[in-house]
């Protein structure tokens, strides 16, 4: 398996991680709030980057001179989870699924500018197909409101500046320390205002809450270790899978049934992702 190959594995388990933590987050009741879901989701990060990090000896917060990127990173991250969980709860689900999915755009767009990567001559019409696929799956009314609907942009502008970054850190930073500086920083930055109206979660509530650090903190590892092997313009590309879990996940779980709008766009997104995995392969092979 080449390093491409694996990287496309590891973002693919990542978006089966973080497909099951949205549903989570949903289901979770109105009464736990978006910071106790942030902070949760963390704090089990930062427990499993602790034993990794105490393991293979390496730097728990990064050197002094990679801070301002690890401090950029960390801070986009935690307005991207924000954002994002924000706009889950209060706008529809097919709104916000649809405008967050713009992300891998801005993640090819910042890639190309401060990392130097070049565009291949597919990646834009499968970036385009994909995102045809996901309109139609996710089938948006927008009769959502503005705020929500403008968080969840903000949130995919906030992962295209992040997830760049990630791949920068690769000969930099250990993997395992940039998490950690993620996770602090979100549960430091998150408590504040978790305590300032906390409610303990109840019931099924705390089992959510345990569900979501476990998928959100192997789901942050996977995605890490994805972007830092693969090229982020290559690698977005697959984050789209997850409208299609979505709708997987929404019938399983939720009892959605699916329209023929989302298993056509399911169709057109794992389509052109399929391809472009041929692609790359084949592109890797010859160069």
């Amino acid at each position: 398996m080449t390093i491409k190959q694996k990287a496309t594995v590891m973002m693919l388990i990542s978006v089966v991680l973080f497909s099951f933590m949205q549903l989570f987050v949903s289901m979770t009741g109105p009464n736990v709030s978006v910071f106790q879901q942030i902070f949760f989701r963390n704090l089990l990060g930062m427990v499993v980057c602790i034993y990794f990090i105490r393991k293979e000896k390496a730097s728990y917060f990064g050197t002094l001179q990679t801070q301002p990127f690890l401090l950029l990173r960390s801070l986009g991250g935690f307005l991207g989870l924000l954002l994002a969980f924000y706009a889950t709860r209060h706008a529809l689900l097919a709104d916000a699924t649809i405008v967050s999915r713009t992300g891998p755009f801005f993640t090819t767009l910042f890639s190309v500018i401060f990392l130097k990567e070049k565009l291949t001559k597919i990646q834009i019409p499968v970036l385009l197909v994909i995102f045809t696929g996901g309109w139609l799956a996710a089938n948006p009314s927008f009769d959502s409101s503005f705020i929500p609907l403008g968080c969840a942009l903000l949130a995919a502008v906030c992962n295209g500046i992040c997830y760049p970054l990630l791949r920068y850190f690769h000969d930099k930073e250990h993997a395992m320390t940039v998490i950690m500086h993620f996770s602090t920083f979100c549960v430091i930055a998150s408590l504040p205002f978790m305590l300032h109206d906390y409610s303990p979660a109840q019931g099924m509530d705390i089992i959510y809450l345990a569900l979501i650090a476990v998928t959100g903190a192997f789901g942050q590892i996977f995605l890490t270790y994805a972007y830092r092997l693969g090229p982020a313009s290559e690698i977005a590309i697959y984050d789209q899978f997850t409208v299609v879990l979505s709708i997987v996940l929404g019938f399983i779980f939720l009892g959605q049934i699916p329209s023929l709008r989302s298993v056509l766009g399911g169709i057109l997104i794992i389509g052109a992702s399929v391809f472009a995995f041929f692609y790359y392969n084949q592109h890797s092979k010859e160069n």
